[in-house]
């Protein structure tokens, strides 16, 4: 997962504005590095291992100066990729790109493999829409990929986005006055106060340059949208596909208390992104809920922490408990999901026991993960791995025991389809069902 930004104004008007405060409000998608490339007579690209406020901010006068009516920027998360954009140069064309997504079966850097294929294929062409056509066949089945493009050729400057056709990860498409714009997500377009057109089609490539903007659909195919994006990855200020994320959350939270009406004190939340489905579970049970969990300023976000032993410090170092709101009480614990463990056992439940807590029971939005992500898929660290036969209510009492907590209430996978509301998902974390060519599963492959 990454954040990814596109932005083109028709009028020729410096963007420098809209990418920076566009790519700060993608900042939780990517927190490794961050990146931007601008353009009038010529691409720049400015990347590094920083925040984009802290990145940019002395930048902007300089990249402004430029008056760059084309921008793309990053929010770098993905270790199969670099930080980005990355550019190349071709004999008729130069270009600067972003990805969001993960592909299966290139040993090369994603980024890079893109970057390399899209400009053969426009060298080879001189069409925008042909190269991308001929670049989904090639990634037929190895993944997802949501790209932003910048493209000089011989007479004009482009700005290309492109999502692939099973539409795993979210693109969205606004505007404000002539200034068109392309993102991760619909935050960032209420960032910089642009209106939401529409969320880009899966199989969907978007071209814009001076002569306005085209659009074509360039293959079909079964949507599987990331249904993990509504749980945890995307902002609860966010609407992907015209659900609001924040409103699923509560949803999930509302089903939880008719699934498991338990015998609690109060509900209380792991900062950010277990808030919606805590208050949806406190308000349908009529339980008062408290803030008494106080997530640390500069925390990352852990799920982007790779090393075991660091994921640990990271933990234990994230949250700090309100011991006077937690002594001798009963908490029901809202979160968004339980992947290897580490975060909600030393982070969480360990601290609330120390705090005085008598019972620490978790309420968890998103169903058991018994399964590795598509981009990993030998991975066996889920907390749930396994367990994928078992109903619900089984599989968290045999969690509850690895965490030591009192229980776990994750909902099924209905469940979760019906908060969300959207007919293709990506569920391949929970049922083992893949949006990839098996071939590409493999461990030779991989």
């Amino acid at each position: 997962m990454s954040g990814i930004l596109g932005v083109y104004s028709l009028d020729k008007k410096s963007i420098m504005d809209t990418l920076f405060y566009g790519l700060t409000a993608l900042q939780h998608r990517g927190e490794e590095g961050c990146g931007v490339s601008v353009a009038k007579d010529k691409i720049l690209t400015k990347k590094g291992p920083s925040l984009v406020y802290y990145f940019l901010k002395d930048e902007i006068p300089f990249l402004d100066a430029i008056e760059p009516y084309a921008g793309i920027g990053q929010t770098f998360y993905e270790e199969m990729e670099n930080i980005q954009p990355v550019e190349v140069e071709g004999k008729r064309f130069s270009l600067s790109l972003t990805m969001d997504g993960a592909l299966l079966g290139f040993a090369e850097k994603h980024d890079e493999v893109i970057k390399n294929m899209f400009l053969e294929h426009l060298e080879e062409t001189g069409d925008i829409f042909i190269a991308a056509e001929k670049l989904m066949d090639t990634l037929q089945g190895r993944g997802s990929y949501n790209l932003v493009i910048m493209v000089k050729g011989p007479k004009d400057l482009s700005l290309v986005c492109l999502r692939d056709p099973k539409g795993i990860k979210p693109l969205c498409l606004g505007k404000k006055n002539n200034e068109y714009m392309v993102a991760s997500e619909t935050k960032a377009l209420d960032a910089v106060e642009a209106s939401y057109l529409k969320d880009v089609e899966p199989g969907e490539v978007i071209v814009i340059s001076k002569d306005g903007l085209a659009s074509k659909k360039l293959k079909k195919d079964d949507h599987a949208h990331c249904a993990f994006e509504w749980v945890y990855f995307a902002d609860p200020t966010s609407s992907i596909e015209g659900r609001n994320v924040y409103l699923v959350r509560k949803k999930l939270g509302q089903a939880l208390a008719e699934k498991y009406p338990l015998s609690i004190d109060m509900v209380i939340a792991s900062p950010d992104s277990g808030r919606g489905v805590a208050l949806g579970y406190a308000q349908a049970l009529g339980k008062p809920f408290e803030e008494a969990v106080v997530k640390n300023p500069g925390a990352k976000r852990t799920f982007q922490v790779e090393d075991p032993e660091e994921r640990i410090k990271a933990a234990r170092s994230k949250f700090y408990i309100i011991r006077e709101m937690i002594k001798d009480k009963r908490v029901a614990l809202g979160d968004d999901s339980i992947v290897r463990g580490t975060v909600v056992r030393d982070g969480m439940i360990y601290k609330l026991r120390r705090s005085g807590a008598t019972e620490v029971h978790l309420v968890i939005s998103c169903p058991a993960l018994c399964y590795p992500c598509f981009k990993d898929p030998q991975s066996k660290v889920y907390a749930a791995y396994g367990f994928h036969k078992m109903p619900a209510d089984e599989v968290g009492r045999l969690v509850a025991k690895k965490l030591g907590a009192d229980s776990v209430c994750y909902p099924s996978v209905e469940i979760l389809e019906e908060a969300i509301g959207h007919p293709g998902l990506c569920k391949a974390c929970m049922d083992g069902i893949y949006p990839v060519d098996e071939r590409f599963l493999q461990p030779e492959e991989t």
